[in-house]
């Protein structure tokens, strides 16, 4: 006997299936044991019999839960997780470390820690400034003495670092460029932390009126890149510098961005 899509239908909707799973079981169509395969893999149903003379087969759109969803967008595809290093246990202000001022200071992030637009840190232990996230549950730490790796992040991030108060959102690719670009009250800062645009990150970025992508010169296909994941959701353009923003002045940093 010869089943139709809605006869079909009419059978799988009376068959529990959790999303991500899947199972075989006896045909409910033609009898066969062992022969009917259903599963619920990303938001569609899937369901086919083996038997050559039964021929039964089919999918449907069921849609996804609200829990799966939201493990999508704040999963991250193409390894497995990383180990969190804690924070670490001693930290002081930089303005009582030179070295650490004199860092702030050459790659154009004096500004921002002085007016509280982002909290950072120094580790005298490890030799490193720690810049940290927004909700403060995480920092990269750049070392100031040489050592490898340069950059080392601790504890959990999220999303963009973003340093500043503008509407005008300016993508860059480290910390200290999103401080330099902060100072200027039409602007916020908004570091990836590379040249990856994350579900999370996308949608933070949607909520701004303009967004400027300005990453390094080294990155201008991946400027491009993102330009396309994120026009049509939101006004962005991109410019291409030939150096970097943290080692720009303020004028500099303002005609490059207009």
């Amino acid at each position: 006997m010869m089943y139709g899509y809605r006869e079909q239908l009419e059978i799988v909707d009376k068959i529990p299936v959790k999303e991500g799973q899947g199972y075989n079981m006896n045909c409910p169509f033609c009898g066969g044991r062992k022969t009917f395969g259903i599963a619920l893999r990303n938001g569609k149903k899937l369901w086919h019999c083996f038997k050559v003379s039964c021929g039964v087969r089919g999918s449907q759109d069921v849609g996804m839960s609200s829990t799966t969803i939201l493990k999508r967008l704040n999963s991250i595809e193409g390894g497995p997780t990383k180990k969190l290093l804690p924070l670490p246990n001693i930290l002081g202000e930089p303005s009582n470390y030179p070295a650490a001022i004199k860092y702030l200071e050459d790659n154009n992030a004096i500004k921002a820690y002085e007016e509280g637009l982002i909290t950072i840190r120094y580790s005298p232990a490890e030799n490193r400034v720690l810049f940290f996230s927004n909700d403060e549950k995480g920092a990269v730490g750049r070392s100031i003495v040489g050592q490898i790796p340069k950059w080392k992040q601790y504890g959990l991030i999220e999303g963009l670092v973003k340093v500043g108060n503008g509407n005008t959102a300016v993508v860059v690719e480290d910390i200290p460029s999103a401080c330099a670009i902060a100072v200027h009250t039409n602007y916020m800062g908004c570091a990836l932390l590379g040249t990856v645009l994350s579900v999370i990150q996308k949608r933070q970025l949607m909520f701004f009126n303009n967004v400027i992508i300005a990453l390094d010169k080294d990155a201008r296909k991946k400027s491009l890149h993102l330009q396309s994941k994120l026009q049509g959701r939101v006004n962005t353009r991109v410019v291409f510098l030939e150096d970097d923003l943290k080692w720009l002045t303020g004028e500099q940093i303002q005609k490059v961005l207009q």
